[in-house]
């Protein structure tokens, strides 16, 4: 069940994770001020994510992974059980499940982007060049929709669209010839098409699926001029970014003049995290932030890079671009780079499910690295 090799561990890949991680509750805990609990059980989380993390990059992942099926269905009923019984903690969406036992809520969208990994690397390796007819991709991307559509409907537009990136980009790693990426492509150029029109043009009420509170945050991002909470929470976001100038204010800081201080920031331990970061640590702490993350990415491509085995390759690209994703879309919305949506930030923001679920993914990596030829 286990492989203790130990020729080609990952081990700058996992002190990486955990600087994050160890970065995340410090910035976390200047946040939270003094909610103690709530950090010691950030803290807590977070102890018990490395040692899964280690426990699984340790594991025999041919075993593990015979029944490949597994992992999808435990994805698909967990995220039917939130349309059941699932609550929303007084926000927009119905996300999480209640633990009575545990005294614990669980995000099932968040260990539903490993889950799709696992499946979908299996799933189109054994398709091999296969994939490329239309019935075999139709019935991968119909299987994709399922779980795509129970995160969309919740809903969680951002994670339904970090799923699709993760998708695209396996499917841009696998056998699939260039030309059904020009029909995606195209299928993708419409849909911004119609989404700026919707914009310029004054009809994003007409627009389906999407709704009130994600139309306004779309059309605040757009016209500038038409203000509301989101559009205020990152031009504070912004304010506290830019006021940290070179060196930053300084962590746990009792300046009056800082942003966080005031309170002029929602949700700063998770969705705007980085902008504590901009503020505390200024622009160089925040520039090795971002360096860290793209070691991260760029080794789990490396790793990628040395697999013999497809499904392995397809994995470690999945959680590349993962994180790549939310780290990205965390730190836009911080900086109004892209608009205002709820997206923790990698081994960094507060949220038991999306840190355990992450450290899961890096053991994945590092399990793999471990057989690579690096």
């Amino acid at each position: 069940m286990f492989d203790l090799n130990l020729k080609n561990y990952g081990y700058l890949q996992l002190i990486v994770c955990v600087i994050l991680n160890v970065l995340g509750l410090v910035f976390i805990q200047s946040s939270l001020g003094g909610r103690a609990y709530s950090f010691m059980s950030q803290l807590s989380i977070s102890v018990a994510s490395l040692m899964v993390c280690i426990l699984i990059s340790f594991l025999n992942l041919k075993k593990v992974l015979a029944n490949y099926w597994i992992p999808f269905v435990i994805c698909v009923i967990s995220l039917l059980i939130v349309q059941i019984i699932g609550t929303a903690y007084g926000r927009n969406s119905i996300r999480w499940i209640r633990i009575p036992f545990l005294n614990m809520e669980v995000q099932p969208s968040e260990f539903a982007k490993l889950f799709v990994i696992l499946f979908m690397s299996k799933y189109i390796a054994e398709q091999d060049t296969q994939i490329n007819k239309f019935r075999n991709l139709f019935i991968t991307t119909l299987l994709f929709a399922i779980p795509f559509l129970l995160i969309f409907i919740q809903p969680n537009l951002s994670s339904s669209l970090i799923l699709l990136l993760i998708y695209i980009s396996m499917l841009f790693a696998s056998k699939l010839k260039s030309r059904w990426f020009v029909l995606f492509g195209s299928i993708l150029a419409i849909a911004v098409l119609i989404l700026y029109a919707a914009v310029r043009f004054e009809f994003v009420d007409r627009l389906p699926l999407l709704r009130d509170y994600q139309k306004n945050r779309i059309v605040s991002f757009f016209t500038p001029g038409e203000k509301n909470e989101a559009q205020f929470q990152q031009e504070n976001s912004v304010i506290a970014i830019g006021s940290g100038k070179l060196t930053g204010k300084g962590i746990n800081n009792d300046l009056s003049n800082s942003v966080k201080n005031g309170n002029w920031l929602v949700e700063e331990q998770n969705d705007f995290i980085f902008a504590i970061v901009g503020e505390e640590i200024g622009f160089l702490g925040s520039a090795t932030i971002i360096l860290l993350y793209i070691y991260l990415i760029i080794s789990c491509i490396v790793t990628a890079s040395k697999q013999r085995e497809y499904y392995k390759n397809l994995i470690c690209i999945g959680v590349a671009t993962w994180i790549g994703v939310q780290a990205f879309i965390n730190i836009g919305v911080a900086t109004s780079v892209v608009p205002n949506t709820g997206v923790p930030l990698p081994f960094f923001s507060q949220g038991g499910s999306s840190l355990l679920s992450i450290y899961m993914a890096m053991g994945f990596v590092l399990n793999i690295r471990r057989e690579a030829t690096i």
